[in-house]
């Protein structure tokens, strides 16, 4: 299996997290062009100006060599199994140039092309060349030719044993309804408690529970890296998801505690005590997170595209 990935420049969560993911399965057989410089350990910019203070996703990949020479006239000679296109709303100039220039028509290669913008826009022109993965996935409109997609997790960030939990909620907290409750009010903080990634996940690994909630759009790394480091995530407003938007695969009461009110995460919480519930939670949290390794997440993609 060879594999191109046309990439776009900067920190970009969907596309990054999947071409680590077929990296760790393929090796040096997925190409990345131009080079994707944000995954390798040797990145030069400063975590500080790295989206998310370079978080969980960036500088992790070893910077193996790469022939990325001739790219184009290796395409038109059908040498990939599969082109995807990393963020096809940020490359419809590239894609206009493959389009006019007949190449989508010239070869046999599958294509799919990865939409993880924080808006249910799409962009159309790209469903006639191949398989195209939404991760703001508001309604049915465009199936079948669209497929659901969500964030991931390298596998590396998920904590292999859970710790001691010594406090009830991690300390991040930017819903403004949980401030209700006294002990994140008086202990938590909207705003980045952690200038280091080791700190940020120590406190996730204290804690019971920690908040998530939408942000610019339903999915966010935060619910990933609550689960993967043992925490169950409190999501917020969680029922008012659209079905078919990431996240996928969180139940209220079996993986994520969901609530609308801060009256409600409290007796829920409560619930959860009383009935010795949550060994069961965080086993699903954690599975959940496992689930959704970037590894895992680019398998899915492959076997679609190739289905």
């Amino acid at each position: 299996m060879k594999l191109l990935f046309f990439t776009t420049s900067g920190e970009d969560y969907l596309q990054d997290q999947v071409l680590i993911g077929l990296r760790e399965i393929y090796g040096a057989n997925v190409i990345d062009y131009p080079k994707k410089g944000e995954i390798y350990e040797n990145f030069e910019k400063p975590n500080k100006e790295m989206y998310g203070c370079g978080f969980t996703i960036w500088k992790i990949m070893p910077d193996i060599y790469i022939d990325r020479q001739n790219i184009i006239e290796r395409v038109k000679e059908n040498e990939f199994d599969i082109i995807i296109f990393g963020s096809i709303r940020r490359q419809k100039m590239f894609f206009t140039k493959f389009h006019l220039s007949n190449i989508f028509n010239r070869i046999h290669t599958k294509i799919c092309f990865l939409d993880g913008q924080d808006n249910s826009k799409l962009f159309i022109p790209a469903f006639f060349y191949g398989k195209y993965f939404k991760r703001e996935l508001m309604n049915r409109f465009g199936l079948p030719f669209i497929r659901q997609i969500n964030f991931s997790i390298p596998d590396k960030k998920i904590r292999q044993q859970t710790v001691q939990k010594k406090i009830k909620f991690a300390r991040h907290v930017q819903c403004d309804e949980a401030y209700k409750i006294k002990e994140i009010r008086e202990h938590c903080q909207p705003r980045y408690a952690f200038t280091n990634e080791e700190s940020y996940y120590d406190d996730i690994a204290s804690a019971e529970y920690a908040i998530t909630m939408k942000k610019g759009g339903w999915e966010c790394m935060r619910h990933y890296e609550i689960a993967a480091n043992g925490t169950v995530p409190c999501f917020y407003k969680l029922d008012q998801k659209p079905r078919l938007c990431a996240p996928h695969g969180l139940v209220n009461m079996k993986n994520v505690v969901a609530f609308n009110t801060a009256n409600e995460l409290e007796e829920k919480i409560n619930h959860i005590k009383l009935h010795n519930l949550y060994p069961e939670l965080q086993r699903n949290a954690i599975e959940w997170a496992k689930n959704n390794s970037c590894k895992q997440v680019a398998k899915r993609i492959v076997d679609q595209v190739q289905a």
